[in-house]
C-alpha cells in the first residue's frame, strides 16, 4: 500500500513530536497530577504512572505548513502546586529569560520571527514550573574523580540525573499562532547531562546547560516537524 505525502507528513510529525518532548533525561517523581493552573493542564496525560511526564498532541494538527515561528517570553508559573524549594522570584524571573533567550536565538537559526502572526506561523510558549537547585562545588567534586566520572558515564548513558545536580521542571505550548488552536503541549523535567561538568558550579549554570540543550533539540526537531516529504 503506497502513503499520499500528507498521510506520510502527519506520521513523520507525530514522530517527530514525540523525539522533541523525550529526547532528553526526565527526572521522575510520583506526581499524578499536571500543573492545575497550566492553560492546556485540561488536555494533558499522564505519559507513565509516577512519573512527572505530561503530554498532549493534537491529533489534527499538520506541522508542515509552518514555516515560521514566534517565541513567546518564557513565564513564571505561580500556581499552588509550583516546585520553586528554595528558588527565590528574582531567580525565577532570571531564570525566565535564560530561557526565553536561548530559545529565541537557536530557533531563529532555522525560523524566521514573523511581527504579526501569520498561516504559516507557530507560536511556542514556556512556563517555567519549578526547579531543583544545584548544590555547586559538591556537585562539581562528584565528577571530577576517576570513580565520580565513570558513574557520571554510566548515568550519562542511562538517561539518569547527575548527583547533586538540579533540575528544571517546565511546560512547553506550541500554537497556531493565526487561530490560537493548541497543537501540542507537554509538561517535562530536564537536568543537565552528567558529564556536563561546567552545569555543576551552580544552580545558574544548571539552568542555563538545560535552557541550552532544549533549544538545540527544540529546532532540530521543528526542523524535522516541519520538512514537505519529497514525492516519489
Amino acid at each position: 500500500m503506497t502513503r499520499s505525502p500528507a498521510r506520510t507528513s502527519s506520521i513523520g510529525a507525530v514522530i517527530a513530536v514525540s523525539m522533541l518532548l523525550t529526547a532528553a533525561p526526565a527526572f521522575a517523581q510520583i506526581k499524578e497530577q499536571a500543573p492545575v493552573e497550566l492553560q492546556s493542564a485540561d488536555q494533558l496525560a499522564q505519559d507513565r504512572s509516577g512519573a512527572e511526564s505530561w503530554t498532549y498532541i493534537n491529533p489534527a494538527a499538520n506541522f508542515t505548513k509552518y514555516r515560521t515561528v514566534m517565541i513567546d517570553p518564557a513565564v513564571v508559573y505561580d500556581g499552588p502546586d509550583a516546585q520553586f524549594s528554595g528558588i527565590d522570584p528574582t531567580q525565577r524571573a532570571a531564570f525566565a529569560r535564560m530561557l526565553t533567550s536561548a530559545l529565541r536565538s537557536e530557533i531563529a537559526k532555522s525560523f524566521p520571527s514573523p511581527r504579526k502572526a501569520r498561516a504559516d506561523t507557530l507560536r511556542v510558549r514556556m512556563t517555567l514550573l519549578g526547579g531543583q537547585k544545584t548544590r555547586g562545588g559538591i556537585a562539581t567534586a562528584t565528577r571530577v574523580t576517576p570513580i565520580g566520572f565513570g558513574l557520571s558515564a554510566a548515568k550519562s548513558l542511562l538517561g539518569r540525573q547527575g548527583t547533586l545536580t538540579g533540575s528544571v521542571l517546565y511546560a512547553v505550548e506550541v500554537f497556531d499562532a493565526s487561530s490560537g488552536d493548541l497543537l501540542l503541549s507537554a509538561v517535562r523535567r530536564r537536568t543537565p547531562d552528567p558529564l556536563d561538568i561546567p552545569a555543576t558550579l551552580s544552580t545558574e549554570a544548571t539552568v542555563k546547560a538545560v535552557a541550552r540543550e532544549f533549544a538545540v533539540t527544540a529546532r532540530r526537531r521543528l526542523e524535522i516537524m516541519t520538512q514537505v516529504p519529497q514525492r516519489r
